[in-house]
């Protein structure tokens, strides 16, 4: 008994101290969401700070800085935020370097023949966060089964990006992963070696909304689709180019390694060098209206942005090139949806967003400011709309006293509460 109250007060103590709940519960789910989203940045020394803002990045407010639970071995990205539950989902890598890929190189390399299947993709650990900035783990999602692939001295790698995640209307959470076949070779006499990636393929994984709500540890399981890159010239484009910005990358990593002989100060040196990780799909956002995925590459190529539709049923992508002189647009850290199907893009270093037109592709500074920071990611609007004052009282309907109960309904739909309170945000 003296154990229980010593917790029961120390709980006490921690809620009225200000700090995070780091179990979340009902208490801490997002009540206030209309028309806003929600963001995670990260300074140069890795500081993960929580905000809020409206959908058009106005009116920007600062939750909490998520220090306060169980130590972050790597940020948490990937945010999206559950209609459902109401609680912001996260992803975070869980290799050693935070890549969500790992080397196994052969001992010693170049070894004769075919040096083998050296990178590994790894698991992503899945966060469930409140909205006072408290986060716990609940599981790990685990990348898609690899191909048996031809010919024999090929081999495969699928990592999840762990920047990359959306939900849509029944709460389903969805993940992307790049499915990429490769082939390595060396030269003992010449010392040498090569490794060198194809094309990939992108992965789209969904996990149920009840799977995900009832997560509390272990393999949270998801469903995998590829999507057809193949068919569409654009789209063909786009990961040709995600192609040969990763062999440059692999080429830096495997003369570092023989070099000197320690793959991971290899990989750390080259992913600098290279800016590998500026390149490629970094964030998707599912429509609230078809439903459909939507990403867009603003690296690849310096002219041009390009926006990538994923349809949902058929699973055929389609891509379009979009001018962007100057190569206004930097490196993506996170693009979502509003309500009213405006997607909206952030970009690192940047103190404004973008809004881009997905009918005409035409992407327009938005007018609000916010803090810039080098890396960070952003959610998704819940997709449920919140209650307005219609929903108590039905056309043609008296007074409505007690008409939903008690929990989270007006009481008295006749207004003795006054109006409900107009929604921070406008709509967007």
């Amino acid at each position: 008994m003296k154990k229980y109250l010593f917790v029961l007060l120390f709980s006490s103590a921690c809620v009225q101290a200000g700090l995070p709940v780091c179990i979340p519960n009902a208490g801490t789910a997002f009540t206030d969401y209309q028309n806003q989203a929600f963001t995670v940045a990260y300074d140069a020394v890795g500081d993960a700070r929580l905000y809020r803002q409206c959908t058009n990045m106005s009116n920007q407010q600062f939750i909490n800085t998520m220090n306060a639970c169980d130590p972050l071995s790597h940020p948490i990205d990937g945010l999206g935020l559950s209609p459902v539950d109401n609680f912001l989902y996260g992803l975070m890598p869980t290799d050693a370097l935070g890549i969500g890929t790992h080397l196994e190189l052969t001992v010693p390399f170049p070894a004769p023949g075919k040096p083998g299947d050296m990178m590994k993709a790894d698991a992503v650990d899945v966060y469930r966060i409140g909205n006072d900035g408290g986060y716990q783990k609940i599981g790990s999602i685990e990348p898609p089964a690899e191909d048996v692939v031809l010919p024999p001295d090929t081999d495969q790698v699928i990592p999840i990006v762990h920047s990359a995640a959306s939900f849509d209307p029944s709460g389903s959470l969805y993940v992307l992963a790049y499915k990429t076949n490769y082939q390595s070779s060396a030269d003992v006499m010449a010392g040498t070696g090569q490794v060198l990636y194809q094309a990939p393929n992108i992965m789209i994984g969904q996990v149920g909304s009840a799977t995900l709500s009832a997560a509390n540890g272990g393999v949270i399981p998801a469903i995998w689709q590829q999507a057809d890159t193949t068919t569409d010239a654009t789209c063909a484009a786009v990961m040709n180019q995600f192609s040969h910005r990763t062999n440059i990358f692999s080429e830096c990593v495997v003369d570092d390694f023989i070099a000197n002989g320690d793959a991971d100060a290899a990989v750390q040196s080259c992913l600098v060098s290279t800016a590998v990780l500026d390149y490629g799909i970094h964030d998707f956002a599912v429509s609230p209206v078809n439903g459909n995925y939507y990403a867009l590459d603003s690296t690849s190529f310096d002219a041009t942005d390009v926006l990538i539709e994923v349809n949902a049923v058929t699973m055929q992508a389609s891509c379009t090139n979009y001018a962007d002189a100057g190569s206004d647009t930097g490196v993506l850290t996170s693009l979502m949806f509003s309500e009213q199907n405006k997607l909206v893009a952030v970009f690192a270093g940047e103190n404004t967003g973008r809004w881009i037109d997905v009918s005409t592709g035409v992407i327009s500074t938005l007018a609000d400011s916010i803090d810039p920071y080098p890396f960070g990611d952003g959610s998704s609007l819940p997709f449920g709309l919140p209650r307005r004052a219609s929903t108590y009282k039905p056309a043609g309907v008296g007074d409505s006293i007690f008409r939903n109960g008690f929990e989270g309904d007006l009481i008295f739909a006749n207004g003795f509460e006054g109006d409900p309170e107009p929604p921070l945000c406008p709509s967007f």
